[in-house]
């Protein structure tokens, strides 16, 4: 039987860096809140993580330099708090689409990681339920 949770919930055990940003999302992409039991901790494909979130800016500095720190935990074998996903969005670009985490998918990418720890939604799909809001909540905000 699948445990599903709250993003509330994973946020309470191990606080997400971006979490107003991430809530933000939810709402405007996906019609969703905080509460909706359709997260996942899983570990994820790095392949299959949303391809437009590579980053290739070389005069990025402040992202490249966190990268390069992440990428030299990872090759020492630490650990990275976890990616925020949601499942299907994009097949073309990845079947995750990345909401938290662009530094430490880009480190991992580039270590050659097989897979990164995530909190995944899975809105309307793999058995998770429909969005939580309906249409004339989301439009008035």
């Amino acid at each position: 039987m699948t445990t599903w949770t709250t993003l509330a919930h994973l946020h309470h055990f191990e606080p997400c860096k971006d979490y107003g940003a991430v809530l933000d999302a939810l709402v405007a992409l996906y019609n969703s809140t905080e509460a909706l039991r359709c997260w996942k901790s899983e570990a994820v494909l790095v392949s299959e993580i949303d391809r437009f979130q590579i980053m290739d800016d070389l005069e990025h500095h402040d992202g490249t330099h966190r990268v390069k720190r992440l990428r030299a935990t990872l090759r020492d074998g630490g650990s990275v708090p976890p990616v925020v996903l949601v499942h299907g969005l994009t097949p073309d670009r990845g079947n995750y689409f990345l909401l938290d985490g662009c530094h430490r998918f880009n480190a991992a990418r580039k270590e050659g990681v097989a897979k990164l720890y995530a909190w995944v939604a899975h809105i309307g799909c793999c058995g998770g339920p429909s969005p939580d809001m309906d249409a004339t909540s989301s439009s008035a905000m």
